[in-house]
């Protein structure tokens, strides 16, 4: 019976996984996001190289993609980064931290706007840094960015 129930699940979860939502990474820049999953479709707006992106759904060659502030459209593929996690800061000023807490002293700041690369996660904590040097920075709080 355990068997049967566990073999359903695994089962459940590759049939739906296509569908659920991951994160994502911008790989070009200035990258046009369209209404429609064509070329021919309206640009809705603009998004950079690194712009973390939580992805909805794939439609042949395209990706519908929804930003922080919720924005949707659809990107062609290959300007996609599934690969390379990303994070954009939220608040006006949040403190970069040599370890993953509030015990460790401040040793950065970040901006409201600015884009670092995910390294990883400790509990409430990521260690972001730059995202073209690859270059670790420090440990920010990760309810204070989008995208991890």
């Amino acid at each position: 019976m355990v068997r049967i129930l566990f073999l359903t699940l695994i089962l459940a979860l590759i049939l739906l996984g296509p569908t659920w939502a991951s994160m994502a990474s911008i790989a070009k820049e200035n990258v046009n996001v369209r209404s429609a999953p064509n070329l021919q479709a309206d640009v809705v707006f603009q998004v950079h190289f690194g712009y973390p992106v939580e992805i909805k759904q794939t439609k042949g060659s395209w990706v519908q993609i929804e930003d922080w502030d919720d924005n949707t459209g659809w990107v062609y593929r290959p300007l996609i980064n599934r690969k390379v996690q990303t994070a954009l800061v939220i608040p006006d000023r949040v403190n970069i931290r040599k370890g993953p807490g509030l015990k460790y002293p401040v040793v950065d700041y970040a901006s409201s706007g600015e884009i670092y690369k995910i390294f990883t996660e400790k509990g409430n904590w990521i260690k972001i840094g730059y995202y073209q040097e690859n270059s670790e920075v420090g440990w920010v709080r990760s309810d204070l960015v989008w995208g991890e």
